[in-house]
């Protein structure tokens, strides 16, 4: 008896072993595996409201392709909008080539798809309620002495898809970002920053790129005549104060002299329009290299003599 039940061990260790090995080897078969979609395509739900199987011929290891045909249930995979193509209708597929890419979401780690036993898949995306906003970067930045921006901080894309119920979406005009704080800069500064998502709404994406052009400069100040233009025969018109501090703010090192250059003037026009006489002092189109203008006083008093 004895000797029968160490043959049975025997033989059971020696089966277990080579079943073992054998499910260690690499082998192929075909699988199947139910597959919903996820996408961003424009103006459409985020998931498809069905599911496909996808059958394949796949290579694994004995062991991965005996989870594969043992695992239940749909298994969600996220494609790129630049590969689902629009058939008719709320549908959407990609194709066989196109879905080698996504092997690895599809049945996992470690498995080679040779070949689908299919075209192409086909989703349907039902269409949702949306609208297109502006994004707004929210930032607080602070420069390191003589560095200022040469344009104000950009974003990319520079607006988004908002996907809610109506009366949702007519109070969202506009999507900002999560505060961009940025300290000590002194050269050109990128990142990326989230999006604040309100409450009971959905964006295309959830993050933007955004880039910030830095310069360091020199400043220049002088003191200009403030002169008036377009005023008619017969009609002079004073300016009180007269003369302005001009300060100018230029790319180092310094390409225009804008001394001489830019002048400062007040348009005749403008004091006809305005109703107590009081009129914004302009200045010339800076020169290449110039950054900024500032004139001090901004605003002066005009009195027309006839």
């Amino acid at each position: 008896m004895k000797k029968w039940t160490a043959f049975l061990l025997c033989l059971l260790l020696s089966l277990a072993i080579w079943l073992t090995y054998n499910l260690s080897q690499s082998h192929t078969d075909i699988v199947s595996v139910e597959v919903m979609a996820e996408s961003n395509i424009e103006g459409r739900a985020a998931r498809s409201s069905d599911a496909v199987i996808m059958a394949a011929r796949c290579t694994a290891s004995g062991f991965r392709l005996m989870g594969i045909s043992l695992r239940r249930g749909v298994r969600v995979v996220r494609f790129s909008e630049e590969d689902m193509v629009h058939r008719e209708g709320d549908y959407y597929s990609i194709s066989a080539s196109q879905l080698l890419r996504y092997g690895p979401e599809i049945y996992g780690d470690g498995v080679k798809v040779e070949a689908f036993l299919f075209d192409r898949a086909s989703f349907r995306f039902i269409s949702e309620t949306n609208k297109r906003v502006p994004v707004r970067p929210v930032n607080l930045l602070g420069f390191h002495s003589q560095y200022m921006q040469r344009s104000p901080l950009a974003v990319s894309p520079d607006s988004v898809t908002v996907y809610g119920p109506a009366e949702i979406l007519a109070r969202v005009n506009e999507i900002y970002t999560s505060t961009i704080s940025l300290s000590d800069i002194r050269s050109n500064m990128h990142g990326e920053a989230r999006l604040d998502v309100p409450s009971g709404v959905r964006l295309s994406v959830d993050k933007v790129e955004y880039s910030l052009e830095v310069t360091r400069f020199v400043e220049m100040k002088t003191t200009l005549p403030i002169t008036v233009r377009n005023v008619p025969a017969g009609v002079t018109l004073s300016v009180f104060p007269s003369v302005a501090n001009v300060s100018y703010r230029c790319v180092f090192p310094l390409v225009n002299d804008p001394t001489g250059v830019v002048g400062c003037y007040v348009d005749y026009e403008e004091f006809t329009g305005s109703i107590n006489g009081r009129c914004v002092v302009r200045h010339d189109a800076l020169p290449n290299g110039v950054i900024s203008c500032t004139v001090s006083p901004e605003v002066v008093d005009c009195v027309e003599r006839l």
